[in-house]
This record gives C-alpha cells, structure tokens and sequence, in this order.
C-alpha cells in the first residue's frame, strides 16, 4: 500500500474512531475494516491499535478484531490469560476451569465466552461465572477478573493464531501510548523554565529522553519484523518488548517531569497506568526472559 494511501487510511480510523458515538464493532464495520485486513493484515492491525493507543481510551477492539475470523455469529469475548498457561485437562474431560481478564463485564451480555484449551479455542457453556473488576493499576480499565467453570463448547478456531495477532495488537497499542508519554515529558521539559531557560535544555534531560526515543523506535521496528515473521515467538518477543520499553520510557517521563508528572491533574500517570495494565495481558514484558531454562509446561486451560 502506498504512503499516501497509508496517511489517508490512518488520518480516516483516527476520525472514526473519536467522532463515532456508536459501538466500536460497528465502526470497524462501516469504516470497512474486513476489507483493510484482506489487503495489508499487518498494516490493518497495527494502524488500528496504534490509534487506539494515542487516544489511550479505554476498548474492546481486542475481542472484535479477534474474534472477527471465526465462525460465529453475535458478540463474542475472550478470557484473556495473564500469565503462563497451566496443565490442560484430560483429553475426555468435558468440563473447562477459566481464570483470565475479560475487557468488559460479561454477567447478562448474552456474550459467547470463548477459552483457550491447548491450541484451540473453545465456547465456553458457562455454570458458574464470578467476576470483580480490577483495582490498582487497572483501575481505570473496565476491566474484570473472571473465574468461570463450564462445559467444554464447540471448538471455533486456532488459539495459537488469534494469540499471536492479539500480543502484535497489544504491543502497537503500547508503542502508541510510550509515544505519547514520551510526547507529552517532551512538551513538559519544553515549556517548563528554570533559571530562564526550558529544563529540556539540560544535557540530563536530553539523554533521558533521546534515549527513550531510542527504544521506541526499535520497539516499533520489532513489531513489523513479527508480522513479517508470522509465527508466535515473534509476536510474543516483539509484545515484550513493546512492554518493556513502556517501562522504560515511563520511568524516563516521570524523572524529567519531576512533580508534576505524579499529579492526577497531569495525563502521564493515566498513560503510565495503561500501559501496565496492557503488558499484563498474554504475559508480561520479564515473561519470556524467565521461560529460558525452565521446564517447559503442558499448554492448557490457565
């Protein structure tokens, strides 16, 4: 797709996206979202979310672009894992134990509840469903905490595929936040003055923040190989380090705004919280550094 082509469709999403009232499904719909996915799948998703993080809202694009190539029919959501899969049930066994993230209340949605078994995905026929909505860091999610048990339902598709588009999604979401972290300690140190000068005039600050940009653009980098690697490993090294680089850079913009970027007046502690909040989502940024030389576990229900 060309440049221009690319500016145009992003500059169209980012007004779809901030103007539209209506359900974020139904944007995705008439923005003719099925049709950007067929032509550039890479580009479609990464534009997306990238958007999503620079207006660093609160979304359940994360369930619609995931479930959108299954064969369902109706609003479905995922039970997302936060961190290493567990040991799976036997083969025979047909009831299903689910402990995740869910992006949204699910009691009395009428939602298909969807849980990875293995490499598949499953519908999850639910008996019991409780659910709390997530403090501290994720304070300002919506998010839930789910615990459900069930009958294991149809199987609707590959859970390693919706897994690895899903960690690329979540870490352009999170490169589009560190963005605008870095952006707004930027524009902190850039009006800002002491002693008749901008602080970001000071070689400390500058280090700081040329450093942090530094990262980010190899965290970007790094999510457009993953795509053009295709397999999981790729999209989980590259959500990885999307994460850690938000760790980094945050630390950077708290440092150099000093004060006044820990006050609630401010907007970089919401998009400190955020990111976070993101990196949990499939396992953190440290995961993969601490899976090297750990016996490896049966992937299962989690």
């Amino acid at each position: 797709m060309p440049e221009n082509l690319r500016d145009l469709t992003r500059q169209s999403l980012r007004q779809a996206l901030s103007r539209s009232e209506d359900d974020l499904a139904s944007v995705l719909e008439a923005f003719g979202w099925r049709a950007l996915v067929e032509a550039d799948e890479a580009f479609a998703f990464t534009a997306l979310f990238e958007e999503l993080g620079a207006l660093s809202g609160v979304s359940e694009a994360l369930d619609v672009v995931s479930v959108a190539s299954l064969s369902l029919t109706g609003p479905a959501c995922v039970i997302w894992p936060t961190g290493r899969s567990g040991p799976a049930p036997a083969p025979s066994q047909p009831d299903l134990a689910a402990e995740g993230v869910a992006l949204r209340g699910l009691r009395g949605t009428g939602r298909t509840i969807l849980v990875p078994l293995g490499d598949r995905l499953h519908v999850l026929e639910v008996d019991e469903l409780e659910e709390e909505r997530l403090v501290g860091m994720a304070g300002d999610s919506g998010w839930r905490r789910v615990r459900a048990h069930g009958a294991r339902g149809s199987d609707v598709g590959s859970w390693s595929a919706v897994a690895r588009r899903a960690r690329l999604a979540v870490a352009s979401e999170l490169v589009a936040l560190t963005q605008r972290i870095l952006d707004v300690a930027i524009e902190q140190v850039s009006t800002r003055r002491q002693f008749g000068r901008p602080i970001g005039a000071n070689q400390a600050v500058r280090f700081r923040l040329a450093e942090g940009f530094a990262e980010l653009a190899g965290a970007r980098a790094l999510v457009a190989a993953a795509w053009e690697d295709g397999s999981p490993d790729a999209s989980g090294w590259a959500k990885a380090v999307a994460g850690a680089t938000h760790d980094s850079v945050a630390k950077h913009a708290l440092q150099v705004c000093g004060a006044i970027g820990l006050s609630e007046e401010h907007p970089l502690p919401g998009l400190v919280r955020r990111g976070f909040s993101l990196d949990t989502l499939l396992g953190g940024a440290l995961e993969p550094e601490t899976g090297f030389g750990a016996t490896p576990e049966p992937v299962g229900q989690y």
